[in-house]
């Protein structure tokens, strides 16, 4: 028999490990929602909160790289119509700096207004070369002015006005190319004097938009210290599906650069965040003003950066595929009735009408017909491919790189010199890549702060849910046991007293102290 305190311990240890498991499992079960409401509460863009000091002055380090193209055969295509070849120099690295000027604050509507000033410093350590190397590119100010001129004049006007321009730009000596260093290319911009005069000429004819800001011409001129216009984006305050999400860029709603509205519409954040709890299946949408629109990415696999598991998002073909094929793009091609292949986008109603185009570095994922134009031209995935990696619980960027080629659209231009027997090329000016990557201190926050409390929460709740098992299996099969050793010594003490059979087939009960058995008379 079990002595009354050993069936009182039992009880106790079984009870408690039954309330230690079924406590466990719905702790369990409701820590991932526990998690989640604690993270909503730190994704709100106000003063005080961790996402907004990390927003406002971001933390991780910010590169922007330039690749130059080399035209390495200039005369033979000016005076040959040689096939052109180019030879990527680079990269000329920048440290990029961002830090927004807050303007004002919509708590109604749950908003936020400001300005983001970018500085770039050049980073000699991380370049290769220096500025001040001299290069080869295609004359796109030149270039410019004959597609302007192209576009703007009409049929009665041209055969009068482009032999002019042709002489103008012989006595300026603008070739189709030009030599000069990095630092004019990218920053410093180098002075054109051919457009002051170009546009006094052009006044009885036409009306010529201001082409180049002090008639300078720099990829990145005017850029430095500079902002891109006013943003106005949501906090978080009224929902965390909102978060960072775009509202309105200089004081408007939508774009006015394309042919309709579904092109024109203002998607996503600005790429640095993205609201929390990202699933595989959604579609990442990206603000972008380098392109005039808005870009979405698509998962494509599961990756570590720096011991944080992320998804990694990366640009689809289809982002910039080819009109006839897809016909979603339609509304981005400069002319619905003339558009370009795959891989590209013209950005001429965004650029004061300048001949530029955009594609993803030597035209990955491009048409081919682009890609053989040029010899030098190498598409890589891992090299040219632009993505971004994600932590899925809280959305933010562990690792990004925004990958941009810009190129001038050349057209054969009759009775312009230098013009007028090139074929009509796509030609690579340079590519860029900005990129982010969190540094290992930011990563070790993040860990201390997110990763290591999930973890060490679920596997403490999961060693919880193992003990209180064991425990009420442990007393169950202890108590079992005690009572089948009872239950087997009543048996044994039953049967020893059943009555026996004697020889003569009477039955005959056995008594302490009778003789074993008695004479048959």
């Amino acid at each position: 028999m079990l002595s009354t305190k050993l069936k009182i311990t039992l009880m106790l240890f079984g009870v408690i490990g039954a309330i230690v498991c079924v406590t466990s499992s719905i702790l369990y079960v409701l820590f991932p929602r526990i998690i989640k409401e604690k993270i909503k509460e730190q994704l709100n863009l106000s003063n005080g909160t961790e996402a907004y000091t990390n927003w406002k002055d971001i933390p991780v380090p910010l590169y922007m790289q330039f690749y130059v193209f080399n035209v390495t055969n200039p005369y033979d295509v000016i005076r040959n119509s040689s096939k052109p070849a180019v030879q990527e120099i680079g990269p000329y690295t920048f440290r990029e700096k961002r830090s927004k000027e807050i303007l004002s604050w919509d708590t109604e509507n749950g908003t936020v207004q400001y300005r983001e000033i970018k500085t770039y410093i050049f980073d000699r350590e991380k370049s290769i070369g220096t500025q001040d190397e001299v290069v080869y590119v295609i004359n796109a100010p030149m270039v410019g002015v004959a597609t302007m001129a192209m576009q703007k004049l009409s049929g009665l006007l041209r055969p009068i006005f482009m032999p002019v321009l042709s002489s103008l730009l012989e006595s300026y000596n603008e070739q189709l190319f030009v030599n000069r260093t990095v630092r004019q290319i990218l920053f410093e911009g180098y002075e054109v004097p051919l457009l002051k005069d170009l546009t006094n000429l052009a006044k009885p004819f036409l009306d010529i938009p201001t082409i180049l800001p002090n008639n300078t011409f720099g990829v990145f001129y005017g850029k430095n210290n500079s902002d891109d216009g006013i943003y106005s984006i949501y906090t978080g305050s009224r929902g965390v599906k909102h978060f960072g999400l775009v509202e309105t860029w200089r004081n408007q709603s939508s774009l006015s650069f394309w042919h309709s509205k579904y092109c024109n519409m203002i998607n996503g954040t600005d790429g640095s965040m993205f609201s929390p709890f990202v699933d595989k299946s959604d579609i990442l949408y990206i603000f972008t003003t380098d392109l005039c629109r808005s870009l979405y990415l698509w998962y494509e696999q599961e990756t570590k950066v720096l011991g944080i598991d992320a998804y990694r998002f990366t640009a689809p073909s289809k982002l910039f595929a080819d009109p006839r094929v897809d016909p979603d793009n339609k509304c981005f091609c400069a002319d619905p009735n003339n558009c370009l292949k795959a891989g590209v986008i013209e950005l001429t109603a965004c650029q004061n009408g300048a001949p530029v185009v955009a594609s993803s570095p030597h035209f990955y994922q491009g048409a081919l017909e682009y890609q053989s134009a040029i010899d030098g031209i190498k598409p890589v995935k891992k090299k040219h491919q632009t993505f971004l990696d994600v932590e899925p619980l809280t959305g933010l960027v562990l690792n990004a790189s925004k990958r941009l080629q810009l190129n001038i659209y050349v057209r054969q231009t009759p009775g312009i010199i230098g013009l007028q027997n090139i074929r009509d090329t796509i030609f690579p000016l340079i590519w860029l890549c900005e990129s982010a990557e969190i540094d290992e201190t930011s990563a070790n926050l993040f860990k201390n702060q997110v990763q290591i409390p999930m973890n060490l929460g679920t596997s403490i709740l999961l060693a919880a849910i193992v003990l209180g098992t064991l425990w009420t299996v442990v007393a169950l099969a202890i108590t079992a046991f005690y009572c089948k050793q009872a239950r087997n010594k009543r048996l044994n003490v039953h049967q020893s007293q059943e009555p026996l059979c004697t020889a003569s087939g009477t039955l005959e009960q056995k008594v302490p102290g009778s003789p074993a058995s008695d004479h048959i008379k």
